[in-house]
């Protein structure tokens, strides 16, 4: 899975088959914009893609660098791990077919969060993020769903129909 997250802001995961350049540069080319500053880890696929954008840092978590100043990854790896706790207590299995639906409701699920001050045991604020209220997701979810119409087909899988 690819995931592409602004600090503080939306995230867009996709489902990948590899993680190869000619896989991800789509995806990548229709997802981020080439002035934005990417962060990402050093897999040789993101160093080369990398190169066609104005900034571009890594972090080589090989050498035990997960930091360096500003440059981290570790917001789409909470994400990721948001998505894996998900799998491990609640779903237990994400299907292939239906892998784009489930990142499309964690990704529902992340934009639609709260930051919480919270002062730790230390004395130092901290900000959390916690979910909305569940009547409030529910109104969203509703109002973002209107349109939306799914079908089975006649060998019972699931046909996606959008009308106006």
């Amino acid at each position: 899975m690819l995931i592409a997250v602004e600090r503080h802001g939306p995230v867009r995961a996709v489902p990948v088959e590899n993680e190869k350049v000619a896989t991800l540069q789509p995806i990548i080319d229709r997802t981020i914009d080439k002035k934005a500053h990417l962060m990402s880890d050093s897999h040789r696929s993101y160093i080369h893609i990398g190169q066609q954008f104005l900034n571009h840092s890594h972090v080589n978590h090989s050498l035990r660098e997960y930091s360096r100043g500003n440059v981290h990854c570790n917001t789409a790896e909470s994400f990721s791990s948001l998505f894996e706790r998900a799998r491990m207590g609640v779903f237990h299995y994400f299907s292939g077919k239906h892998l784009s639906r489930y990142l499309n409701e964690f990704s529902f699920r992340w934009e639609h969060r709260v930051p919480v001050e919270k002062t730790t045991k230390s004395g130092k604020k901290k900000i959390k993020m916690k979910p909305i209220p569940v009547m409030d997701m529910l109104f969203l979810l509703i109002m973002r769903c209107s349109g939306v119409h799914l079908r089975r087909t006649k060998q019972w899988g699931i046909q996606d129909i959008a009308f106006c």
